[in-house]
């Protein structure tokens, strides 16, 4: 990428003014229902991609507004911000119908397929609010057999993966607090591995481990050391993107988050694009449906928020030329629950996946687990909890019923290449369990995943760049991308990559500047 300057890329600093995207007038205010809000740039969805949108549109004075369905989380001094599962309330799921609490815009939403559910966080901060925050980066065999010749590796591993590791400041666990009681069991799990001849590491995890300090001092609410994460954190240790990124791009002054905004359709109008939503209360209601019209749209909603919505858009004939692969290529992630017994001591809660350990020489498949807090054993006596990842077929879709107007999300769980999956981490577990008598395996959960992937993937959906085929400046920059799988590593640090990959090459295409990477050196 010879001959890429600074100055190449300020010299779109004219064309976005005369795009009419510069900073200067602000964000409008709320038109009434009915009468579209215009803007220049317009983001869906505030998790990982819509984070990093908001700031590198920011960081080039682009006038944005970001539009998220569900509320903020604000960590408030009494610890209080996210429910407890000893005191579950509406905080923890995303307008339930099935879990007993009261409907509210919570933190959690699980979306019920066929073959399949997924968990998908909801509020600013998207999915870093409620997942393990494990960051790894995939080696590049199970990069490839991922992407294939869709994305280069050297591309990723040279630019965009470093700054994704300085954008989300994640860390493995310190020695003085893997030394901690509650983190015995992660020190449990390293011997364990160990003893089977499994390697065992420190991944790096979206935690400021400074606050678990704090939690061990009895300063701030236990969290970390309890085992709590799934519907947040109370102590303000996990670093969501909600507390790193999102805050940087909105101290720019250029960024406007609406939440509680439910995007529910999207066309083509013109030169620009008609964005519908609910605005909808805390609990549901709908208050208002405002329009926005956009220029330039980023969809980042995640893998199914983004993938509901061309697959709705493709059916209902509002985007008529999205090609047939709208809403294929989806798959898990793959993300399993284990849980083995007879352990010959008392589980502790320290967390989130503070150790984790690889068998990628699995014959079955490469598997990766994650020691994980885990409650009282069901048989009493010793337990030990593992999340394990491993690479997922994009055999999952996407169809859409007109009669009902609505999405639905298939898995062929009994497919051969899925069980596979299964076959592969109950290897690893039994590799576990006969380096450690006494132990067995208890429980293998392959039903349901929070790491949601495909479904407008690059170079089948978008361009190379995320730029949507038929579709000028409608650009895909989240999970969706990905072709069901990053290997068998957790997909943040990906996403993460991916959206500002996307994301720079489309402020290049606004800014008019010939290069898409011409800005793949700023910071």
């Amino acid at each position: 990428m010879a001959g890429l300057t600074r100055r190449n890329f300020l010299m779109g600093a004219g064309a976005l003014t005369a795009a009419g995207l510069a900073a200067g007038a602000g964000v409008p205010a709320f038109a009434a229902t009915g009468d579209p809000v215009e803007v220049g740039a317009l983001i869906i969805g505030a998790g990982y991609a819509g984070a990093v949108a908001a700031l590198r549109l920011s960081q080039a004075g682009v006038c944005t507004v970001l539009l998220e369905r569900g509320r903020r989380w604000p960590i408030t001094p009494a610890g209080d911000t996210f429910a407890e599962p000893w005191t579950p309330d509406g905080r923890a799921a995303w307008m339930s119908t099935s879990f007993p609490v009261p409907r509210y815009a919570g933190v959690l939403e699980q979306l019920d397929g066929n073959g399949v559910f997924v968990h998908n966080g909801a509020g600013v901060g998207g999915g870093s609010l409620v997942n393990n925050g494990v960051t790894l980066q995939p080696i590049r065999a199970q990069f490839e057999a991922s992407f294939g010749t869709r994305l280069d590796y050297d591309e990723m591993n040279r630019i965009w993966y470093p700054r994704a590791r300085r954008l989300l400041g994640a860390a493995p666990i310190p020695d003085d607090v893997l030394a901690s009681d509650p983190y015995f069991s992660a020190r449990m799990f390293k011997e364990e591995a160990t003893a089977a001849g499994l390697e065992a590491f420190r991944p790096d995890v979206l935690v400021d481990w400074n606050v678990v300090r704090q939690e061990l001092a009895g300063k701030v609410r236990a969290s970390a050391i309890a085992g709590l994460g799934g519907w947040g954190m109370n102590s303000g240790a996990k670093l969501s993107v909600d507390r790193t990124i999102m805050p940087a791009a909105e101290r720019t002054g250029k960024v406007t988050v609406r939440t509680l905004h439910q995007v529910t359709g999207l066309r083509r109008e013109g030169d620009r694009y008609l964005v519908e939503c609910e605005r909808i209360s805390e609990t549901g209601e709908v208050l208002e449906r405002p329009r926005f019209s956009a220029r330039y749209v980023f969809l980042a909603a995640g893998s199914t928020g983004t993938s509901q919505l061309l697959v709705k858009a493709k059916g209902r004939g509002t985007l008529p030329r999205l090609n047939d692969q709208v809403g294929r290529l989806w798959g898990p992630g793959s993300e399993l629950e284990t849980i083995r017994v007879g352990e010959p001591y008392q589980p502790t809660n320290g967390g989130p996946a503070a150790m984790s350990l690889k068998d990628w020489g699995n014959p079955d498949g490469p598997v990766t687990l994650g020691s994980f807090p885990s409650g009282p054993s069901p048989e009493g006596g010793g337990i030990s909890a593992a999340v394990a990842v491993v690479p997922a077929p994009p055999l999952g879709s996407f169809s859409y019923d007109a009669a009902a107007d609505s999405v639905t999300l298939n898995w062929p769980s009994s497919d051969p290449a899925v069980v596979k999956l299964n076959t592969a981490v109950a290897g690893t577990l039994n590799r576990l369990n006969a380096a450690n008598p006494g132990t067995r395996t208890y429980h293998l959960n392959a039903g349901g995943t929070p790491l949601s992937l495909g479904g407008a993937v690059l170079g089948a959906v978008t361009d190379s760049f995320g730029q949507v085929q038929g579709y000028p400046n409608l650009f895909v920059i989240d999970s969706s991308l990905i072709p069901g799988t990053t290997g068998a590593v957790p997909p943040s640090l990906t996403v993460t990559a991916l959206a500002d990959r996307c994301v720079t090459a489309a402020l290049i295409r606004i800014a008019g500047v010939r290069s898409p990477f011409a800005a793949a050196h700023q910071e």
